[in-house]
This record gives structure tokens, C-alpha cells and sequence, in this order.
């Protein structure tokens, strides 16, 4: 009797996927010897990445890149241009879900952050701008870092 193979997984076309937004934002400083610093946090899976979240209802990009900045860091920035947007396919309650997420240029005063672990963040830390795209754990965050070149 001839063997059958299992059907090949297809993935589900992107542009049919329900649709999940977030903002966040790549927040710089410079700390009182002049270094050009980078906000960076380490999230809920261990990873280095920007602060990012979910838009809550009725709120902009903008202003979700603001709150969330604050929420995950203690910091509270001061938005400029549009650094870019990424897509990705994620899982939410075994649902298949094309997360967007906006990324908005920040600054900020050099002062300590407060990670917030309610948030999932473990720690947040203000990084040599040159070295914060080697420490983004995330290849598609850290392409767009590379290209805001921040060195």
C-alpha cells in the first residue's frame, strides 16, 4: 500500500490576516559627557528591543509611542519624525494575527530608568548609541536601527 505524506504546511497570505497595531518608539539622549545613548529594553522573552505596545482605543500612534515609552521605562520622551514601520506574523489566542508596528524617533533628558516588570520589561537601560543595534535581539528592529544610523 503506498504511503501518503502529510500535506506541506502553507503559510496564511498576510495581506488576509487580521490586523494588529502597535507604536513605539527609538528614544535617544545625550548623558552629561556628550555620549549619544540609546533606550533599549529586555522583554518578556529575554530579548533587547525598543519599548513598543498596543494602541489602546481611541489613541494615535503617537501618542501609544509616548505612553508606552513612559509605562515600560519611567522615561518620558519627546517624539520627532517616523523612523519606519515593521510587519510580522504572531499568535494571539491560537489566532494568526500581522502585527504592525510603528517606530517614531524619541529624545528624552539622560535620567535613570524604571523598568516596569508589570509590563513584562525586565530591565531597561540607556546604551551607547554605536553598540544599541548589536544588543536588538530582533532582526527586523535591528535592521531598522542600522538604517537610523544613531552611531
Amino acid at each position: 500500500m503506498p504511503r501518503l505524506s502529510p500535506p506541506s504546511p502553507t503559510l496564511p497570505d498576510p495581506d488576509a490576516l487580521p490586523l494588529a497595531i502597535a507604536a513605539g518608539a527609538l528614544v535617544t539622549c545625550y548623558d552629561i559627557y556628550g555620549q549619544h545613548l540609546a533606550l533599549l529594553i529586555c522583554d518578556k522573552y529575554g530579548m533587547w528591543t525598543l519599548p513598543k505596545g498596543h494602541l489602546e482605543a481611541g489613541e494615535t500612534e503617537r501618542e501609544a509611542a509616548v505612553r508606552e515609552v513612559y509605562e515600560e521605562t519611567g522615561i518620558s520622551c519627546t517624539l520627532g519624525a517616523l523612523l519606519g514601520r515593521i510587519s510580522y506574523p504572531v499568535v494571539q489566542h491560537g489566532t494568526i494575527k500581522q502585527k504592525t508596528v510603528v517606530y517614531f524617533y524619541g529624545t528624552a533628558a539622560h535620567m535613570p530608568t524604571m523598568p516596569r516588570a508589570s509590563e513584562g520589561i525586565s530591565a531597561a537601560e540607556w546604551v551607547p548609541a554605536a553598540a544599541a543595534t548589536e544588543r536588538i535581539g530582533y532582526p527586523l528592529v535591528r535592521d531598522l536601527v542600522a538604517r537610523a544610523g544613531i552611531s
